[in-house]
């Protein structure tokens, strides 16, 4: 068993795994932020995810990101999502590389902050 959490006065005494949801590969790529928490998709050509939709306010969502055969694909986001100064990290691309990406949703600031990545998995 894993540490123990505490949470509204109870205590989670074991871990929390959030299902992966498959998201459809297209020009634009669509995700329901209500769906769950870790998103996956391989792209097979430049695309785009769009702003996800249904979020709640400190949401946390995860993108896996897999370039397809060939690869050398690029990938850009809605104006929802937000960078800060140092800008969208640049993707692997290299076919079979997976590269994760994480966001919180700010209300205030109806935007889903950039956390971080991790590149080239």
């Amino acid at each position: 068993m894993g540490t123990a959490i505490q949470l509204l006065g109870g205590t989670l005494r074991t871990y929390l795994a959030s299902a992966v949801v498959a998201l459809t590969d297209g020009a634009t790529i669509a995700t329901n932020a209500s769906q769950g928490n870790v998103f996956a998709v391989t792209i097979a050509g430049d695309r785009t995810i769009s702003n996800p939709t249904n979020p709640v306010d400190g949401q946390v969502i995860r993108y896996r990101i897999t370039q397809g055969t060939g690869g050398n694909f690029t990938l850009s986001f809605g104006n929802a999502f937000d960078f800060g100064a140092a800008g969208a990290p640049t993707l692997s691309t290299s076919a079979g590389k997976v590269d994760i990406l994480g966001f919180e949703y700010i209300a205030a600031l109806t935007s889903w902050c950039y956390l971080g990545s991790a590149l080239g998995n």
